[in-house]
């Protein structure tokens, strides 16, 4: 089954988003919003699953003023202030809108420091970190609240209240309590191999190394966790402001982080767009079906 397939009961697939004022996260929400505008419209062709998209924003307005009209008026969008870095604030958001007892499909998550050039580092040297660990605590305390135990490792049984299901049912309550996760890091975040080109060694070495150790920590945190293999890191290049360009011009290189080794062709670039990263996202791993092949896997995107 797909990673992109609904993992619930419901028509629709929820999706939650951690932060989406950032350029990447931005543009696959607006993909996202406009695959449920056309589902809601008659005689449109459907050529994606119905989305119900929620957004956990520091600052609504900010994201208020980055969105037009039209997609601000979707009755599938709802914009919700609160704090990343919140398990409190998360919890609520975590459940499907319409079934409090399953999550939500799909997390995208895509929170990020500001540069501070004086300490050649961003204001919070933990804010990834943080925010993976306050994302994994909320899905700890919702299983918790509906009395569901997921065993991590190839489980032959599920608990669920006071009922042992047998280990056929374990997949169905792995899809349903563990929603898949994208979180976005960066090129040079690997630790196995450089997919920055040469040239770019002291911007990667220097400027941007402490942002880059937020990045693994970040990752290590979902490689550590219960949630074994129910995550994608994407690791864009340098990105730019360009306009999308094409899906065939986007190249990947794929590194499994359990094993820490790389899976096909070593894949090194300079640059990307942030529209064609997001576009990327919502194309491949939101609605297409290579969210599968990809679990567990981060991803060097670029051109």
């Amino acid at each position: 089954m797909s990673t992109s397939t609904s993992t619930s009961t419901q028509a629709t697939k929820p999706i939650l988003f951690i932060s989406a004022t950032g350029g990447i996260a931005l543009a696959t929400l607006r993909r996202c919003l406009a695959s449920s505008n056309s589902f809601n419209q008659p005689n449109q062709p459907i050529n994606h699953p119905s989305l119900t998209i929620t957004v956990l924003a520091r600052s609504p307005s900010r994201l208020q003023f980055l969105l037009t009209p039209t997609e601000l008026s979707s009755p599938s969008l709802r914009i919700i202030q609160g704090n990343a870095h919140s398990p409190s604030d998360l919890v609520p958001l975590l459940t499907h809108p319409s079934d409090p007892t399953t999550l939500v499909d799909i997390v995208i998550t895509s929170i990020g420091g500001k540069p501070d050039l004086k300490k050649l580092g961003i204001d919070d040297p933990h804010v990834c970190e943080t925010g993976a660990r306050a994302l994994l605590s909320a899905l700890d305390q919702v299983r918790r609240a509906a009395s569901l135990h997921v065993p991590p490792n190839n489980p032959a049984s599920v608990v669920c209240g006071n009922s042992t299901s047998s280990s056929r049912e374990v997949e169905e309550a792995r899809r349903k309590h563990k929603p898949y996760i994208i979180t976005l890091s960066a090129a040079g975040a690997s630790t196995v191999h450089r997919d920055y080109p040469l040239p770019l060694y002291p911007l990667y070495a220097l400027l941007l190394r402490k942002p880059l150790k937020d990045k693994r920590a970040m990752e290590n945190v979902f490689v550590e966790s219960d949630e074994k293999t129910r995550w994608t890191v994407v690791r864009p290049s340098m990105l730019t402001d360009g306009p999308e360009i094409g899906l065939e011009k986007v190249r990947i290189g794929v590194e499994d982080l359990q094993s820490k080794k790389l899976e096909g062709d070593k894949v090194v670039g300079y640059t990307i767009s942030r529209e064609d990263t997001g576009v990327w996202i919502f194309e491949r791993l939101v609605v297409g079906d290579d969210g599968e092949k990809y679990l567990g896997k981060a991803l060097t995107i670029t051109y």
